[in-house]
């Protein structure tokens, strides 16, 4: 099939099936666009034709033409968002773009919260409505899981198990987790589910003004969007990314403007990494394809190394002990 045949398809999925918004689909356009432009200067005109290698030359050298190392990295998200529905839809059953990563030295190091922000940002949202009830569930879930916000909003009612302590998550390449909970994070979510968004759906049904339509009746069905907006109906991206920049405003925080939905996704693998937590253990929650991207949020420094071997070494000893 022809590169401009696929991009066309694509971008049909973004604005009918996926019905993203106008800035997300010129987005994606634009970067694919460039990308596809290269590949077919380079005499590949089908999809079946596109190498690995092909990919990491494109990457290596709009890098070379001074792109920053966000942009880059944003079209490599474009390319393998692009191959994933190519793949999905039988356009194709190779993926180049899987296997395609940039060194850890190109990566930019995440930037956690320190663990007063997020005190600061948790207590951001005012419990005593059901919208904030839902906010507040929404921000102790992201800290509490590190699930990407994509898997967040993307949750059913069904995928929250509060009573065992974890959520059912699916992320962007299918592929489904299951991803512990806190006890804190838990009786948040459970408070929302039995309060807040009960009131949220009625709100919505009663048209207070707020709401564009009624909610579909799968609302009071366990397979209905657990988040839900003033509508009655599933939470957009952009709705999450003003609600939390205004609970980063209010918060207190300093620097409230590097407040980020992946802000809590950052911290939830930086906290736990720092405390001793096992690599591996931390991809798989986070769901991770490969290691590489686990360790970027791993600190330069590793002060607390001495005191996970003190505590877990059988022979470690204390100061106790005579020597």
């Amino acid at each position: 099939m022809e590169l401009n045949q696929c991009l066309f398809a694509y971008l049909e999925e973004l604005q009918n099936g996926r019905r993203v918004s106008a800035s997300t689909y010129d987005a994606y356009r634009r970067d694919l666009e460039h990308a596809l432009a290269y590949l077919e200067g380079q005499g590949l005109s089908s999809i079946g034709s596109v190498q690995k290698h092909h990919l990491v030359r494109y990457l290596q050298r709009i890098k070379e033409e001074g792109c920053r190392q966000s942009t880059v990295l944003r079209r490599l998200a474009s390319i393998r968002s692009f191959y994933r529905f190519l793949t999905r839809v039988g356009y194709t059953d190779r993926d180049p773009s899987m296997h395609v990563e940039l060194s850890r030295s190109e990566l930019p190091r995440p930037v956690p919260l320190t663990l007063d922000e997020v005190e600061l940002l948790m207590n951001a949202p005012e419990t005593d409505s059901p919208s904030g009830l839902r906010d507040k569930a929404m921000l102790e879930l992201l800290y509490g899981s590190g699930i990407r916000v994509s898997e967040l909003l993307a949750m059913s009612v069904s995928d929250a198990n509060t009573g065992m302590g974890y959520v059912r998550v699916v992320s962007p390449r299918s592929r489904e987790r299951i991803v512990p909970l806190g006890h804190i994070a838990s009786g948040w979510m459970g408070l929302y589910l039995r309060e807040g968004r009960p009131r949220l759906a009625e709100q919505a049904e009663a048209g207070d003004g707020r709401s564009r339509r009624k909610p579909d009746v799968r609302d009071r069905e366990e397979e209905a969007p657990l988040f839900l907006n003033p509508a009655g109906e599933r939470m957009s991206r952009q709705g999450f990314w003003k609600l939390i920049k205004k609970h980063a405003r209010h918060s207190g925080i300093d620097d409230p403007e590097k407040i980020t939905p992946h802000s809590l996704r950052t911290s939830f693998a930086a906290h736990l990494l720092e405390r001793g937590a096992d690599m591996r253990a931390v991809q798989e929650m986070m769901g991770h394809a490969g290691i590489v991207s686990t360790e970027r949020y791993a600190g330069t420094e590793r002060p607390r190394v001495k005191d996970v071997y003190e505590r877990a070494h059988p022979r470690a000893g204390n100061p106790s002990d005579g020597f």
